[in-house]
């Protein structure tokens, strides 16, 4: 963000953010969130923040079949737009540092919240160097159909620190949906960029928030990523997250439902290839009464990849009612891949209905024997299966998201045959 429009509360918050950071040492697998993912031999002392963008001065654009666009490349906002009914229905969508003129109340909450709650080094790292990143305001009551599209083309400078920042508001009623994608970082050096991102959802009561990520940075990137949503009363969330880049991605998606008849939706897919290593996790905290949630993440793992989700249900004592689950599948495609799942339950209160399950195996050779008795190829055989078996979680999805889904799928596929 450009430092004309810096108030001096954010460079504040940067310097407490630099000083808890200082405090804390990065996470060790003598922790359990990182026991599967050790940092050691990553050079992470090396990493500096990428150079400071430019002041956003996007080109407006046409949003097209979208209720809004925003693009970044290399930290510097470069496209803006938004469609003519959802300007006339009161809705912000800006780069940070123009909300920080008009939002600056909302922003300054979510990030001091943040950095209050950040609990490991990434997190305090994160706003001492908050870079740039997107901002949504729907107003009550106000509900768009189309989707917002929200595009990161990251820096390709090789050790170099991206802290992207998206905050997303949904006022009492309202209903919206985002697309979110990070690419880039396509260096084919052994030491790539890093992305560490930050997203904040607050969905008020009634309101209905669909919130979709897919990451497909380069093979020598880090990613790092920590969602934070909080679901008021009688509100919903979905959110989806597909994960396909970066050498190593750490992410984790915390939902709170605070409201009594709050209900959430945590859904992933995931393709970890060769050389790859993505631990996600998802926390479900029930802290209202009769609130749902659903967790529910398919992975596919290739020779020589490897993945975790560790996925928590957390009810407090007070959450009576509640309905939680969560589940986690995985495919595995060739000799040398792993994949760990770890479903977790802490349950405070004895009124509630919660449960787990976890499922990991190979594609059955008898339906890979049949379509091959078809006349398909062995490894159209297999593309198949592998498309089908994503394919009840994705067709929910908006549709330009699904189908970039899959066709990464596919595209990952062909070059692991």
């Amino acid at each position: 963000m450009a430092p004309s429009v810096h108030p001096a509360w954010l460079d504040a918050l940067r310097a407490q953010a630099r000083q808890k950071f200082d405090a804390m040492a990065w996470p060790t697998p003598s922790e359990e969130e990182w026991r599967r993912t050790d940092l050691r031999t990553v050079p992470l002392a090396s990493y500096a923040p990428a150079k400071e963008a430019a002041p956003a001065c996007p080109h407006d654009v046409d949003p097209e079949k979208a209720a809004g666009v925003i693009r970044f490349e290399s930290g510097r906002c470069t496209s803006l737009g938004l469609s003519a009914e959802a300007q006339l229905k009161g809705v912000r969508f800006l780069p940070l540092d123009l909300a920080l003129e008009h939002f600056e109340a909302p922003l300054h909450s979510f990030y001091h919240t943040g950095l209050e709650e950040a609990d490991n080094r990434f997190l305090a790292w994160h706003f001492a160097w908050l870079s740039h990143g997107a901002f949504l305001w729907v107003p009550a009551g106000v509900e768009i159909a189309e989707p917002f599209f929200i595009d990161f083309e990251e820096t390709e400078v090789s050790a170099a620190v991206s802290s992207p920042h998206v905050a997303v508001i949904l006022g009492e009623g309202a209903h919206a949906s985002v697309v979110q994608r990070f690419a880039g970082m396509t260096g084919a050096g052994p030491t790539g960029g890093l992305c560490n991102a930050v997203v904040d959802l607050q969905v008020s009561p009634a309101a209905g928030l669909q919130y979709c990520e897919i990451q497909e940075l380069g093979g020598s990137a880090l990613y790092f990523r920590h969602a934070r949503a909080r679901v008021g009363r009688d509100a919903s969330l979905r959110h989806f997250e597909a994960q396909f880049g970066a050498r190593l991605a750490k992410t984790r998606v915390e939902c709170s439902l605070e409201g009594s008849g709050a209900d959430a939706m945590l859904d992933g897919v995931y393709y970890c290839g060769s050389g790859q290593h993505m631990d996600l996790r998802t926390v479900q905290n029930h802290r209202a009464t009769k609130a749902t949630s659903r967790a529910y993440y398919k992975g596919a793992v290739a020779a020589g990849g490897r993945s975790i989700y560790q996925g928590l249900i957390d009810v407090a004592p007070g959450a009576a009612g509640t309905d939680a689950y969560l589940t986690n599948k995985n495919l595995i495609l060739g000799e040398g891949a792993r994949s760990d799942s770890i479903p977790t339950l802490r349950i405070g209160n004895n009124d509630v209905k919660c449960s787990h399950g976890s499922t990991t195996g190979k594609l059955s050779e008898e339906e890979l024997f049949y379509l091959e008795s078809r006349g398909l190829s062995r490894a159209e055989a297999r593309e198949m299966l592998v498309v089908g078996y994503f394919e009840d979680l994705l067709t929910r999805a908006p549709e330009r998201y699904r189908d970039d889904a899959l066709a990464k799928i596919k595209g990952l596929l062909s070059i692991a045959a």
